[in-house]
């Protein structure tokens, strides 16, 4: 009787070992089929798309109204004339006016125009050894000084800015276009003078 108790002893491990192992692996059974979804979720979610840096933009120019004045009549500077320049009267009244070099002296009707420029810039004239400043109108002050310039072909005009003829030009035909250039025997410092004149107003 004791060699048969030994037995069942025996088999009873057995059967306890084997039941253990079983529910073992259905346990784990279980977890794989409820972690897996996760699992495969993330590995097939799309990778994170990288967001663009802003891209840094360069503040716009701006530039005050250019005037325009008819010119009355210009005379060579007399010593002293143009130490300091006049200065600057309003719109509406009549300008005496030297020009950048303090070698001119103009007398100045009142303003006829105002141009709104969106740029400057000082331009190596290609078969000259001088410069000019070309600037550009925004459109309306293009149409305007369009039909302006048609309707005072022979006259001369002033580029003004603080009281200073930056350029006296006759008008010689309509000028229809959004570039124009401010010409002359302009070297390259006068001419850079005029441009920073004209974008800062100083």
């Amino acid at each position: 009787m004791a060699v048969s108790t030994r037995r069942w002893s025996r088999r009873k491990i057995t059967i306890a070992v084997l039941a253990s192992i079983g529910i073992l692996a259905m346990v784990g059974t279980t977890l794989a089929a409820i972690v897996m979804p996760f699992l495969q979720r993330d590995q097939t979610a799309a990778p994170p798309r990288p967001t663009a840096a802003p891209t840094p933009t360069e503040p716009p120019v701006v530039i005050r109204p250019l005037p325009i004045r008819p010119v009355v009549e210009a005379f060579q500077a007399q010593p002293g004339q143009c130490d300091p320049p006049p200065p600057p009267l309003p719109p509406a009244e009549p300008q005496p006016a030297c020009d950048v070099e303090r070698v001119a002296h103009y007398q100045l009707e009142p303003v006829a125009l105002e141009l709104g420029l969106t740029g400057a810039k000082t331009v190596k004239l290609p078969t000259s050894p001088y410069y000019s400043v070309q600037i550009v109108m925004d459109s309306r002050s293009s149409a305007a000084f369009a039909q302006y310039t048609a309707a005072n072909v022979g006259r001369q005009v002033a580029f003004v800015r603080d009281g200073l003829v930056l350029a006296a030009p006759p008008i010689t035909q309509a000028i229809d276009g959004q570039s124009l250039q401010l010409s002359g025997e302009l070297t390259q410092a006068t001419a850079d003078t005029i441009t920073r004149m004209i974008r800062d107003g100083d």
